[in-house]
């Protein structure tokens, strides 16, 4: 029965991860952990996420549309609303979307194939945030030899002399641009004047020679008499001039970091993220969508797995049937040996891409950087899979992994030989669970979403167990490369601890 489960979860991790046409090999440097029962995505807590960009509001907006009688509604409270009021709580609603769409990708998680959140762990924003803060660049000890310096000295005195005014060269490359530039606007300017004027227009292409003309003389003054060549090219080369890339990418990390966040009341600052396909949640819209049927199910796959491909466990619901008194976590396995033969499966799959603007991890490649305090080399990542909480490392700055992707499938058909009667035993011994699963999928799930009570009830009255809807069954994981590369203990000392003893008082 488990080996049933696990090619179902062999064949999504590659799909989702991907092959190497050449190699025909999983992309290392990712893995995937799989819930032990899927969790339903409805569409009422995802859709229309609130954008900065403004892309939400129209789904803010109240309907206007006309209604016809019989498929108006009842009078209720919200039937007073003026619709500034029904925009207000549109808005908030979106907003409120957003914060869930936002929690749900950022946790930690651990890393193994089984899905589970690190106990007592930061979030992966608050991780971020105490990485960027805490870096700082090493100063390099190389420096431009005598050749380079002559060539950037020889560039500077083309356009500055030594008490920093422009060169008679320069002002002169200057003079002349700024001719041709008028040259040009006179020509655009002729042409706009005549393009309102069907007589000035059809004159135009003779007329508008002399404006040509004009525009060409000054190109070649500019660059016969304005020195363009040399100027140019100083300018250039000291545009190239470098900088250290750990230094520029701590700077522009925080910079991304901060122009992202974003104010939610009684929440806080947490920075933009977006899922795609942006229609993720919507069980009715099929981009992105691919299936999975008993072709794939009963396929041998030939490929090359990674070393942190998924193998299976005892974490991992491996039983027929499973189920729980919450809603986010199974507890009871039932039936793993249970008789399934001629076993039918389709369902639809999505891998759905987690965009995070502010997280801008090409600094961790790097090697010139630390973290100012008593850090030791590698506390953020050994690069390495199944990596623990090391003793005496700090967790805000323990990042070894990031979900970069959600798994989701619906639309999961299922059948075998005498499903019926064992579907309905188990659904009386069940009863009172809120999350019932088949496999690693929800097939009947109740729980409470406010103050609304959430339904996800399989259908079991045709030739197939139909488990509609959408749920969240896998995450997809990079591993981050091994940083930083430097204790902390190799740039810092500790710091003075001497004491001012205050003068004696005079009698």
């Amino acid at each position: 029965m488990a080996q049933d489960v696990f090619k179902i979860f062999r064949d999504l991790e590659m799909k989702a991860v991907g092959l190497d046409p050449q190699s025909n090999k999983m992309q290392e440097g990712y893995y995937c952990a799989f819930r032990s029962i899927g969790l339903p995505i409805h569409k009422d807590d995802f859709s229309n996420p609130y954008t900065p960009s403004g892309s939400s509001l129209q789904g803010d907006a109240p309907k206007t549309d006309p209604v016809d009688p019989k498929d108006a509604k009842s009078p209720s409270a919200s039937g007073g609303l003026t619709p500034a009021q029904i925009y207000s709580a549109n808005i908030a609603k979106s907003q409120q979307n957003y914060l869930n769409m936002f929690l749900l990708v950022d946790d930690k998680l651990k890393m193994n194939n089984d899905y589970a959140v690190m106990p007592g762990s930061s979030k992966v924003s608050d991780s971020w945030f105490a990485i960027i803060n805490g870096s700082n660049g090493i100063p390099p000890t190389m420096e431009l030899n005598d050749q380079m310096k002559a060539s950037y000295a020889a560039a500077t005195a083309k356009l500055v002399d030594a008490n920093g005014d422009p060169t008679t060269h320069y002002q002169a490359y200057m003079q002349y641009e700024d001719e041709w530039k008028s040259k040009v606007k006179a020509l655009n300017k002729a042409y706009a004047d005549a393009f309102t004027d069907p007589m000035k227009l059809q004159a135009f292409p003779v007329q508008g020679v002399v404006y040509q003309d004009d525009v060409d003389e000054a190109w070649d003054r500019w660059n016969s008499l304005g020195f363009k060549t040399d100027i140019e090219k100083a300018i250039a080369t000291l545009a190239a001039v470098g900088t250290d890339p750990a230094i520029i990418l701590i700077a522009r990390a925080k910079k991304k970091y901060q122009n992202s966040l974003l104010e939610f009341m009684g929440i806080g600052q947490i920075p933009y993220t977006l899922l795609s396909p942006a229609t993720w949640y919507d069980v009715d819209n099929d981009d992105g969508w691919t299936e999975y049927s008993s072709h794939d199910f009963e396929s041998e796959s030939h490929y090359q797995a990674s070393q942190t491909s998924y193998s299976g466990s005892a974490g991992v619901n491996a039983g027929l049937w499973s189920a729980s008194a919450s809603f986010d976590h199974s507890s009871q396995q039932a039936n793993a040996n249970a008789s399934v033969k001629n076993m039918k499966i389709r369902f639809n799959y999505c891998s759905v891409d987690i965009k995070r603007p502010w997280l801008d991890t090409s600094l961790l490649n790097l090697s010139n950087w630390f973290l100012v305090g008593d850090y030791k080399k590698n506390c953020i990542s050994t690069g390495k899979m199944a990596q623990e909480l090391a003793a005496g490392n700090i967790e805000p700055t323990f990042l070894p992994s990031i979900v970069t992707s959600l798994i989701l499938v619906k639309d999961v058909y299922i059948s075998w030989d005498d499903w019926k009667s064992q579907w309905q035993a188990h659904k009386e011994s069940t009863s009172a669970s809120a999350s019932v699963g088949v496999f690693c999928f929800t097939a009947s799930a109740k729980y409470s979403a406010g103050k609304q009570s959430r339904d996800f009830q399989c259908e079991d009255d045709g030739e197939e167990l139909h488990i509609p809807g959408i749920q969240l069954i896998g995450y997809v994981s990079t591993i981050n490369p091994a940083c930083p590369q430097h204790d902390s203990s190799e740039f810092e000392q500790k710091a003075s601890t001497t004491t001012t003893t205050a003068p004696a008082s005079k009698t």
